[in-house]
């Protein structure tokens, strides 16, 4: 078994949007995902990228994402934020 984290590139997006969706199935919040494909692609690979995503992998397949983007703490400055792993 191949196992491999990379970092997300814009084609991987669709199947981003796959596991955002599963995991919003699996909060019973499937109503609630609003992103695209497009935005995924526009806002993680644009001119002024608003993520990073990074890709798990187990036999070239997708299995898992971790998407991290920078927030401000009151209490702490510039911090990075870790969603969805």
């Amino acid at each position: 078994m191949k196992r491999l984290i990379r970092r997300a590139e814009k084609t991987d997006m669709p199947e981003v949007l796959e596991l955002i969706k599963e995991l919003a199935s699996f909060e019973k919040e499937e109503g609630a995902v609003e992103v695209t494909k497009e935005e995924l692609m526009e806002d993680g690979f644009g001119s002024k990228p608003l993520f990073q995503c990074f890709i798990a992998e187990i036999d070239e397949i997708v299995a898992g994402i971790a998407i991290v983007y920078p927030r401000y703490s009151t209490w702490k400055g510039r911090v990075l934020h870790l969603e969805d792993l």
